[in-house]
Parts: structure tokens; C-alpha cells; sequence
């Protein structure tokens, strides 16, 4: 089946993820003659395609579109991407473009567990990358999803073009995508490349969906349940996140566009645009207040400074499994990130592609997560 391949394909890693999830309709949509070669982890190739088929039901993707998509049984944190020798050299004559999504986003995994999934996959997709540009009669491009949070620790304006500025990191997601990042700069010269950097990524702008709940999300999840009480940081604070379809909607369009090859761009809604803790408690807890059962109503978290918080979790007032959760995220609640983004989303209006209001989107996912979790079912469209 593979030999019938056509020519100029799209190889994407990461599609059963967040960000794979709604980007795969969106590469459709952007590519519509374009055949997309997906690499899914599996136990066998059935389970690899039930994941696909996943997947796609929960973008919506429409089934009509299924015959353009091939699923392959892989792992891209191994050297030949998990895939025979010969079937890697065919997709090698027949890829045009690579969209690397797949990392290991665990803030707590250790450092080496870190490095072999983000830097590792990077580095055998990178000699994928070479490969096919060798042997592909018009090159390929190289779409890296990275993240903001290279940033690691430092403060002040964040740019795009800056990576390694000799700062220390809160994690080993920050450090192993730091450097795999730096892979990706060094095989600039050899190959185009496109690098995007999304902050904190939640649900769609208007329906509040994504596949997987994390960060701000899974705060959210836990506060349904009345499990966290504290937040160990300031109601002032800005923190920044973006609706996932912003991200996926930038990426289809930047990766089709030939003066964005070389560049770096902040997928974020930048310190100004970005809600604050307490606005974003507060618009949790009003819908809270509106769909909980009164007798599940959580009390509203009590935002404390960071030194109290720490002596609460050492004298066991915060529940050990909880206090651990909250010190792994709490950097992302206790000081704001000021990342560069007039340039990137000036570029994006040119394609049509505009920001919403932060607020709004906040109130979207939160409104998501609280249906989710109380199993209220969604409104009938009119």
C-alpha cells in the first residue's frame, strides 16, 4: 500500500495529543490534495488506527477525509522513528512536509525520561528531515512545535529569536525542549524550518474544548471536586494562556506561507491581552455557581503568598498528593511571562487570524470542564 503513496506527502507526529488533534483537520483543510502520514505509538496496527479514529471523531473531523490519512505504527522517540528501513526511506522520496508535535509534556518526569522523549525524537526527526530533503525532488520544510516556556526562569521581554541565554529552567519539560530546540536552530542551514511556541494551551475559543486537560485545565478538574482550596500565588498575577485552535489555526496557515520559513513564533496572547488569576477564578467559580448541584458546590479557592503556602504544605494542612500538583504548576501562577508577540499576530491578521478576547475564552473552557465533570450534556444548537 505504501508504494502507491503520491508524491509530496505530510508526515505528522503528535496527532492523538491536544494539538494533533485539532491540527489534523485543519492540515486537511490547508493541504486539500495532500495525503498526511501519521506516527501513532501502538500495541498493534488496529490500536493505531482506533486512535486515529479517535481522534478524529473528537475534532469533528469529517470521515469523508479518512482516505487521505495514513496511520503507521511507530515511535518517533526511536532512531528509525520505529519504522523499517525501507519504509522510511520511501516516505524519505516522498515527504514534502514534517509537522513534529510529539513530546513528553510531563512537568515532573525526570530529566533523562524528559530528554529521550523531546530531544531524542527531535534529533532522529531531524535526520528524517535531512533524509528527505535529499531525497525528495523539491526538498521539505520542518514545522517544530516547541514551546514559550523555553523562557524557563527569566524574566523581562521574552523574544522569539532568543533561546539559550545561559538562565536556569522550573522543569525538565522546559529543559529538554530547550535543547531540543537548539537541535532544531543548528539544522537550520541544511533544512527550512518553521518553530512555533505556544504558552499554556486550553480549549477552543468558543466551545472551550480540548482533548486533553492539563495545566489551568486540570487545576480547574480538581477545584470541581472541592480538592483545592489554595492557590499559592497573586490574584494580580497575568497568566498566560491561548485557545488551542488559535495555535492549530496559526500553524496550518504559517507552514504554507514561504516567508515564514527561518522564523520563530510566540503563540501566545502576550502579557497584555492575558487574564488575570483572580478575573480567571472568578469567572470559573460564577459558572460553578450556576451548573454545581448546591451540595457540590466547592468553596472558592483563597489565593495566598507563595513562603505560606510552603509552610502550610510542610506542616500537612494541604493534602501531600495536592501540594505536590500545586508546587509542580505554581510557577506558572506566581509570576507572569512577557512574551514577544505584536510581530507574529500582525503576521496572523494577514491570514484572517485573530486573537478573542481572553476573557472569553477562559469562561469557554472553564464552562467545558464544569459540563465535563458534573455531566451536564452541551446545548442543542438552535
Amino acid at each position: 500500500m505504501l508504494d502507491t503513496l503520491p508524491e509530496n506527502l505530510i508526515f505528522l507526529t503528535g496527532v492523538t495529543g491536544a494539538v494533533g488533534t485539532e491540527l489534523l483537520p485543519r492540515l486537511l483543510q490547508r493541504y486539500p490534495h495532500a495525503t498526511i502520514v501519521t506516527l501513532i505509538r501502538g500495541k498493534d496496527q488496529a490500536d493505531v488506527e482506533a486512535r486515529l479514529t479517535s481522534s478524529m471523531a473528537f475534532a469533528e473531523a469529517g470521515t469523508d477525509q479518512r482516505k487521505r490519512i495514513v496511520a503507521l505504527k511507530g515511535d518517533v522517540s526511536q532512531p528509525s522513528l520505529g519504522l523499517d528501513e525501507p519504509v522510511l526511506a520511501l516516505l524519505a522520496r516522498k515527504t514534502g512536509q514534517i509537522f513534529h508535535l510529539a513530546a513528553n509534556v510531563r512537568f515532573n518526569a525526570g530529566l533523562e525520561e524528559s530528554r529521550q522523549a523531546n530531544v531524542e525524537s527531535t534529533r532522529a526527526i531531524l535526520r528524517f528531515a535531512r533524509n528527505c530533503h535529499l531525497s525528495h525532488p523539491g526538498g521539505v520544510r520542518l514545522n517544530y512545535i516547541s514551546t514559550a516556556y523555553v523562557a524557563g526562569n527569566r524574566r523581562g521581554p521574552l523574544l522569539e529569536r532568543e533561546l539559550n541565554c545561559g538562565h536556569t529552567f522550573w522543569n525538565s519539560y522546559e529543559q529538554s525542549k530547550m535543547e531540543a530546540e537548539e537541535l532544531v536552530r543548528a539544522a537550520e542551514p541544511e533544512v527550512p524550518i518553521t518553530i512555533y511556541r505556544p504558552s499554556q494551551i486550553i480549549g477552543t475559543a468558543e466551545a472551550g474544548k480540548v482533548r486533553k486537560l492539563f495545566g489551568f485545565l486540570e487545576f480547574l478538574k480538581l477545584t470541581c471536586t472541592g480538592k483545592i482550596r489554595l492557590l499559592p500565588a497573586s490574584p494580580e498575577t497575568r497568566t498566560d494562556m491561548i485557545p488551542v485552535d488559535y495555535v492549530c489555526d496559526a500553524i496550518a496557515y504559517l507552514s504554507g506561507e514561504k516567508d515564514t520559513v527561518g522564523h520563530t513564533y510566540h503563540l501566545a496572547a502576550g502579557l497584555q491581552r492575558s487574564t488575570s488569576l483572580g478575573e480567571v477564578v472568578e469567572i470559573a467559580y460564577r459558572i460553578l455557581q450556576e451548573y454545581a448541584p448546591s451540595e457540590q458546590l466547592p468553596k472558592r479557592p483563597e489565593f495566598i503568598p507563595v513562603d505560606v503556602f510552603e509552610q502550610h504544605a510542610v506542616d500537612g494542612k494541604v493534602h501531600k498528593s495536592f501540594s505536590g500538583l500545586l508546587q509542580l504548576y505554581q510557577t506558572y501562577m506566581s509570576y507572569e511571562r512577557d512574551f514577544e508577540v505584536d510581530a507574529t499576530m500582525a503576521r496572523l491578521a494577514r491570514g484572517g487570524i485573530v486573537l478573542a478576547p481572553m476573557n472569553d475564552v477562559v469562561h469557554a473552557s472553564a464552562l467545558y470542564v464544569v459540563r465535563q465533570h458534573f455531566g451536564i450534556p452541551d446545548p442543542v444548537p438552535a
